[in-house]
């Protein structure tokens, strides 16, 4: 890989603000690349921002709504107008709201469709039209290892990660004629303000959290591994190492329904009985 190949090269990334998305931008910048950090938390975009230029780097934070479609073009247009163009676009912006269904709205499971779907839609189709008038340049999808292994407890985040992978692996062979790269991310657990920030339901957070690995992958290390992947045209990326075997895993009848069952026998042991669901029933 050219030590070279971010350098005066102009980078959006979406969800900016921390974990992946921050780490990506201080990793681009380090490698040389005009960094254009958005996220809809404009404090802590600013506060990334600002420790890349008090480092040497180049980075500018704008707030970025990737649930809004004007909020994302006035993004893509703004590096466009700055830099005559636009090179990658890192799509990382996601949320979770993890929960029995039985727990969750209709409403609630179409916001983390809207961010982590819809989003990863409108900023690909407005760096695509870019890139593709220049006929070049990268999109990079962040879905995740949910994207090929469906996890219950958290079925709208599984959703919209498998959406991502399919929107991605398709627009490829598109993208592919018009001088256009396009890479699909699929982490597995890294240790980020990620699922500090999740919503839980039903279940207190602090028994939630204690089920989680203890060992996890550090933003900085994802970020890494993100840009190896697609400084050498990866088509898919997918890192640690027990992401890659979940992968192999999955393909093999049985596996992903064991994993599932063991995951909602011990959600369920959390939940807390007798509330009402949103559909009115109580459970």
């Amino acid at each position: 890989m050219r030590g070279d190949y971010y350098r005066g090269k102009t980078a959006l990334v979406t969800g900016a603000a921390s974990g992946i998305g921050r780490a990506l931008c201080r990793e681009l910048a380090a490698r040389g690349a005009k960094v254009i950090a958005g996220d809809v938390d404009v404090p802590g975009v600013r506060r990334t921002a600002s420790a890349i230029t008090a480092g040497g780097g180049w980075a500018k934070a704008v707030a970025l709504d990737v649930t809004s479609q004007r909020s994302v073009r006035a993004a893509v247009s703004r590096a466009v107008a700055d830099h005559g163009g636009l090179d990658f676009c890192f799509n990382v912006a996601a949320i979770c709201i993890t929960g029995d269904l039985r727990d969750l709205s209709a409403d609630e499971c179409c916001r983390v469709l809207e961010v982590n779907l819809h989003g990863i839609v409108r900023c690909s189709l407005a760096a695509y039209a870019v890139m593709a008038n220049r006929g070049s340049g990268h999109i990079v999808n962040v879905s995740s290892m949910a994207g090929f292994a469906p996890f219950s407890i958290n079925t709208p985040y599984t959703a919209s990660k498998y959406g991502a992978v399919g929107f991605t692996e398709a627009m490829r062979y598109e993208a592919r004629g018009m001088g256009v790269r396009v890479s699909l991310v699929c982490p597995g657990v890294v240790r980020t303000p990620f699922y500090d920030n999740a919503e839980i339901r039903n279940v207190e957070r602090r028994l939630y959290v204690a089920g989680l690995p203890e060992r996890m992958m550090t933003p900085e290390k994802a970020a890494r591994a993100i840009l190896r992947g697609v400084a050498r045209n990866r088509s898919v990326i997918v890192f640690p190492l027990h992401a890659k075997l979940l992968r192999i895993a999955a393909r093999i009848p049985g596996v992903m329904a064991l994993v599932n069952g063991i995951m909602v026998r011990k959600y369920r042991l959390l939940r807390r009985p007798g509330r009402q669901g949103p559909g009115g029933i109580t459970a």
